[in-house]
C-alpha cells in the first residue's frame, strides 16, 4: 500500500511537471543538477555545459523540458534550425530525460545530406573583424586551424607555445590530439586577453552573443550570407581549402583528428564540387631512400602519401 501511495504521489508531481513549469530557481537548480550528473556520467566538461546551454535554450523558446510534447511542439517551429542542428538538441534533450527518468518518442529528424556551406575567405576575415575581440579571437582561432569549436574551447593557456607559434589541442568527439599552427595575427589577439582564468575562452558565453554579432555584421556589411557561418563553418572551410591546396586527403584527416578516413573523405566532393575536375598536371618523381627525398623536397616537389612495395615514396610538382 504504501509503495502504491509513493508511486501514485510520484505520478502526481510528474503530471504537474509536465502541464506547469516550476519556478526559475527550481529550473536553475535541475539545470545545474543536469550538468552535474552528465559529468557522473564521464562526459567531458564541454559537453555538460553545451547540453545544459541547450536546454535552457529550449526554456527559453517556451518549453517544458518535463513535457516532451511541449519540446516537439518548439522544435517543429523552428523553421530556420537544420536537421543536423535539432538532432544535436535532441541528444542533449534524451540525456536530460534519462536523468529525470522520463522517456518519449523522438521526432524522426534525420541528418540532411547536402554540403555545408563554404563561405570565401573574405567574408570569414570581415566577420572576424566585426566581431568583438574575443569572439573574434575564438573565429580566427578557427580559421587557423580547423579545430572542432569544442576544442578550441577547451584550450588553455598552458597548451599555447608562443615561440613556435603552436597550440596542443585537447581531443573531442573521438578525434586525435595534435599540435597545430596558429597565424601571427591570432598570437597577438591572444596577447590581449586577460588571463582570468585556465582556458582561453568562455565556450557557454561566446555562444550565446555569437549570433546577435554575426547578426549585427550581416546588416552592417549587407551580406545575408554572413548568417549562415557558424563555428562548424571555419572546420569545412578549413578542411576544404587545405584539400584543394594539398590534394592530400590523409593530411586534411591528420589535420582535423578524424581517426576515420571516412569522415574526411567528403572533403573531395565537396572541393570538387566548388571549384570543379582540374586537369592539373604533375611531374613524378620516385625516391627509394633520404637522400632523394630531401633532394626532391628541395627542388619543390611535394610527398603524396604511401609506401610501396619496393620503398619507393611517391613525390610530384606542377608542371
Amino acid at each position: 500500500m504504501v509503495t502504491v501511495e509513493s508511486r501514485n504521489i510520484e505520478q502526481a508531481q510528474r503530471e504537474a511537471t509536465a502541464t506547469q513549469l516550476p519556478d526559475p530557481a527550481t529550473v536553475k537548480g535541475r539545470i545545474l543538477e543536469f550538468a552535474l550528473w552528465l559529468r557522473k556520467q564521464g562526459r567531458n566538461e564541454e559537453t555538460c555545459k553545451t547540453r545544459a546551454y541547450l536546454i535552457r535554450r529550449l526554456i527559453n523558446l517556451g518549453a517544458n523540458p518535463w513535457n516532451p510534447e511541449s519540446v516537439k511542439e518548439v522544435l517543429a517551429k523552428q523553421k530556420t534550425w537544420s536537421n543536423g542542428y535539432k538532432m544535436i538538441i535532441l541528444y542533449a534533450y534524451e540525456s536530460f530525460l534519462k536523468m529525470e527518468g522520463l522517456t518519449w518518442e523522438r521526432p524522426a529528424y534525420k541528418q540532411d545530406q547536402c554540403f555545408p556551406f563554404i563561405p570565401t575567405e573574405a567574408e570569414l576575415v570581415q566577420l572576424i573583424a566585426v566581431c568583438s575581440h574575443r569572439i573574434g579571437t575564438f573565429l580566427q582561432g578557427l580559421k587557423d586551424t580547423g579545430a572542432d569549436p569544442g576544442e578550441l574551447a577547451a584550450l588553455r593557456w598552458i597548451d599555447i607555445n608562443k615561440e613556435n607559434r603552436t597550440i596542443s589541442i585537447q581531443p573531442v568527439k573521438g578525434h586525435k590530439p595534435r599540435i597545430l599552427s596558429v597565424s601571427r595575427e591570432f598570437m597577438d589577439r591572444l596577447e590581449r586577453i586577460p588571463k582570468t582564468s585556465e582556458k582561453v575562452f568562455s565556450y557557454e558565453n561566446i555562444q550565446q552573443k555569437f549570433g546577435r554579432q554575426r547578426r549585427r555584421a550581416a546588416y552592417k556589411l549587407e551580406n545575408p550570407r554572413l548568417q549562415k557561418i557558424s563555428f562548424t563553418t571555419f572546420r569545412h572551410w578549413k578542411a576544404t581549402m587545405e584539400y584543394h591546396r594539398t590534394k592530400d586527403i590523409l593530411y586534411v584527416q591528420k589535420l582535423l583528428g578524424h581517426r576515420r578516413i571516412d569522415n574526411t573523405l567528403k572533403y573531395i566532393d565537396l572541393e570538387t564540387a566548388l571549384y570543379g575536375a582540374t586537369d592539373e598536371q604533375f611531374t613524378v618523381r620516385v625516391a627509394t631512400n633520404v637522400q632523394e627525398a630531401s633532394g626532391l623536397a628541395e627542388a619543390g616537389f611535394e610527398y603524396i602519401t604511401g609506401e610501396y612495395a619496393d620503398g619507393g615514396k611517391i613525390f610530384r610538382k606542377r608542371k
